[in-house]
C-alpha cells in the first residue's frame, strides 16, 4: 500500500516489513493490540509498486489481535528486553551516526533514515514512496539498476526501502567484513541515484495497478484512506497526514523533476541519521565506514512541515466504503488524542487496552464465542508530530454491523465517563510493557526499532521511561486521558462493507456517507438519519428506511 508504508528489496520484490511499526497501517492496529508496546504505525505508502501497506513503523511480528474466541493467556511478569548502549557521532557534515553491538549472527544491519516520509508528499501523493522506490530501481553511482543488483548480490548483501508517515528508510544487510564495501554501495543509493525518468514511469504504472487492486480488494487500505482524512481536517490546506495514500489517479502526476526536487530537498546529511548494528565491528570503524561512504556535504537545513492541529468532527462522522455483497463488515472507530511526546500519551495507550485488547471491554462482549465479532482490536498509531491518532476495529458478520457500531459507541462513551477500574489498568499495562522490545534479541529487530525510534525522534532511553510511565499509570489519570480524548460526539466511523445491506442500521446513529473506493472516494450517496431504524436488519424494513438522499457532488 502506500499507504505509508512498504518495503521492497533490490529486485522489486515485495518483503515483510520488519522496520515498520505498524499494520499496514492498519493491519497493524487491526493486529495490534499494541504489541510492541509502541502504537502501532500508519500504514504504507500509497505511492510505491504493489505494496500491502506502511514504514515509519512497521511490525516486526505478528498482529497481536484477538481473533475468533481464542482467550488471551493470563499474563505473567514482564521479562523486559533491555536495548543496549548505542554510540553516536556526528560527521562534519551533520550526517549522526548510531552503532550498537549484537552478537547474535556474523551480519551487520545498516539502516539510513531519512526524516521525510508521506507526510512531506505535498501536492503529490505517492512522492516519497516513488522517490524511495526509485533509488533501489533505477540505479545510482554510475551503475544501472541491474549492475547494481549484481554488486550488491556479490557481496551476500541485501538492500530494501521502506517508505512511512515521518521517515523513509533504506535497509541494508551484509556479512560483518564487508561492511565498508556494502557501505560504499549504500552510500551511492542514498546519496548519488540516477532517479531515471524511464524506470520512473515504470514504477509508476505498477502503483497505480496496484492501488487500483487495493480499492478493489483491501477493505483496511480503503478504511485509513478516510480515516486519515476525516481525522486530519484542515480547513483551508492538506494536513501532512490528510492522506493516506495515493489512488491510481494521482500517481501519473508525478515526475522524475519532482523526485529529484524531493531527493535534493529532503536527502541531505543534516536530515540522515545512519544506524550500524553488528557484531565484531566498534563505533570508531562504523564511524570510519559510513563516513566514507557518504560524502555528501551539503550543509542545507531539511524543509519545514507544518502540523497544523486539525480540527476535530463538529459531529460523529459515519463513513461506508461501499463493497457490494460483502458479507462481513468491518468498522474503525478513530479519535485523535494527545500528541507522542506528551505525558498522557501512555495513558492513551493504557485506555486502549482497556477498550479494545484480548482482555478488553470490547473483546469481553463482542468477540466470539460471547458475541459476533472475528477479530476485536485497538491502539494508538505511531505518528512523529501532532495530535496522536487511536483507533479501536472490529470485523463482524454484516447482519451485525448496527449493534457492533453501537457497541462501540456505548463503550468509547463509558471509557470516557468513568474511570477504568485498577483490574483493567494494571492488565493494560502488563501486556503494553510486555510487548515492548520484542525484536531487540536479533541484530534486524534491534537496527529496525533504532530506525523507529530515530523517525519518531524518541530518545534512547525511551523503553526503560516508557516502562516507568506504564506503571505509574492511576485509574484517575487513564480515566481523565480518555475523558478528554475518546469522545465519540467528534469521532469517525468509516465501515467497510455493503452499504445497501448495512446503510440503513448504521443510519440510527447519524447520516452515512457512502464513497466508492474504484472512483477515488467519491460520493455515491448519504443516507440520513434514521433515529428509528433498527441496529438489526429487519424482515420487512418499514417504507422509505435507509432511503438515499438526492445525490451529491463528489467531495
Amino acid at each position: 500500500m502506500n499507504e505509508r508504508s512498504e518495503r521492497r528489496d533490490l529486485r522489486g520484490r515485495r518483503t515483510a516489513r520488519p522496520w515498520l511499526s505498524w499494520t499496514a497501517a492498519l493491519a497493524a492496529v487491526v493486529a495490534c493490540g499494541c504489541a510492541a508496546g509502541r502504537a502501532p504505525q500508519p500504514p504504507a505508502q500509497a505511492g510505491a509498486p504493489a505494496r500491502p501497506a506502511p514504514a515509519t513503523s512497521a511490525p516486526a511480528a505478528p498482529p497481536a489481535e484477538v481473533a475468533r474466541g481464542e482467550q488471551p493467556p493470563p499474563s505473567g511478569p514482564a521479562k523486559p528486553a533491555r536495548m543496549p548502549a548505542i554510540a553516536w557521532a556526528e560527521l562534519p557534515s551533520g550526517l549522526r551516526v548510531a552503532t550498537a553491538v549484537s552478537r547474535a549472527l556474523p551480519l551487520v544491519e545498516v539502516r539510513v533514515v531519512i526524516r521525510g516520509g508521506s507526510a512531506a508528499d505535498g501536492e503529490r501523493t505517492g512522492l516519497a514512496a516513488l522517490t524511495g522506490e526509485l533509488l533501489l530501481r533505477g540505479g545510482a553511482g554510475g551503475l544501472p539498476g541491474r549492475e547494481l543488483l549484481a554488486r550488491v548480490e556479490s557481496l551476500g548483501a541485501s538492500l530494501r526501502v521502506d517508505t512511512g508517515l515521518d521517515a523513509t528508510v533504506i535497509g541494508l544487510r551484509a556479512p560483518s567484513d564487508r561492511l565498508a564495501e556494502a557501505a560504499l554501495l549504500l552510500g551511492h543509493v542514498v546519496q548519488r541515484p540516477r532517479l531515471d525518468a524511464a524506470e520512473l514511469a515504470k514504477l509508476k504504472a505498477q502503483a497505480a495497478e496496484a492501488a487500483r487492486e487495493r480499492a478493489r480488494s483491501d477493505g483496511r487500505w480503503g478504511a485509513l484512506m478516510v480515516l486519515f482524512r476525516d481525522l486530519y481536517a484542515l480547513p483551508t490546506e492538506l494536513h501532512p497526514y490528510g492522506s493516506f495514500g495515493a489512488t491510481a489517479a494521482e500517481l501519473p502526476r508525478i515526475t522524475a523533476a519532482d523526485c529529484r526536487a524531493f531527493h535534493a530537498a529532503w536527502y541531505v546529511p543534516k536530515n540522515t541519521v545512519v544506524v550500524v548494528v553488528a557484531g565484531d565491528t566498534t563505533p570508531e570503524a562504523a564511524r570510519a565506514a559510513v563516513e566514507k561512504a557518504f560524502t555528501d556535504r551539503r550543509g542545507a537545513e531539511p524543509p519545514a512541515l507544518s502540523f497544523t492541529d486539525p480540527v476535530p468532527p463538529a459531529s460523529l462522522k459515519i463513513t461506508i466504503v461501499d463493497r457490494p455483497k460483502s458479507a462481513e463488515s468491518e468498522l474503525f472507530l478513530g479519535v485523535l488524542g494527545p500528541e507522542r511526546s506528551a505525558s498522557e500519551w501512555p495513558a492513551l495507550a493504557v485506555a486502549g487496552e482497556v477498550l479494545g485488547g484480548p482482555s478488553g471491554r470490547l473483546s469481553q462482549e463482542l468477540l466470539e464465542p460471547r458475541g459476533p465479532a472475528r477479530e476485536v482490536s485497538a491502539a494508538p498509531l505511531d505518528v512523529a508530530h501532532g495530535p496522536v491518532p487511536l483507533l479501536a476495529h472490529v470485523r463482524v458478520p454484516a447482519a451485525r454491523t448496527g449493534l457492533a457500531a453501537q457497541a462501540m459507541l456505548e463503550h468509547a462513551e463509558q471509557l470516557a465517563a468513568a474511570a477504568p477500574s485498577q483490574e483493567e489498568v494494571d492488565a493494560a499495562a502488563r501486556r503494553l510493557t510486555a510487548g515492548l522490545g520484542l525484536g531487540l534479541g536479533t541484530a534486524t529487530g534491534l537496527a529496525d526499532e533504532i530506525a523507529v525510534m530515530q523517525a519518531l525522534d524518541l530518545p534512547d532511553d525511551h523503553h526503560e521511561s516508557y516502562r516507568k510511565e506504564l506503571r505509574d499509570i492511576t485509574p484517575a489519570f487513564a480515566g481523565k486521558v480518555a475523558h478528554d480524548n475518546v469522545r465519540p460526539a467528534h469521532a469517525a466511523i468509516v465501515v467497510v462493507g455493503d452499504a445497501q445491506a448495512i446503510g440503513p442500521m448504521l443510519s440510527r446513529l447519524g447520516d452515512v456517507k457512502v464513497v466508492d473506493p474504484t472512483r477515488a472516494f467519491e460520493r455515491k450517496r448519504t443516507i440520513p438519519r434514521d433515529a428509528s431504524a433498527s441496529p438489526a436488519p429487519s424482515q420487512a424494513p418499514a417504507p422509505g428506511a435507509g432511503r438515499a438522499a438526492p445525490a451529491e457532488e463528489p467531495q
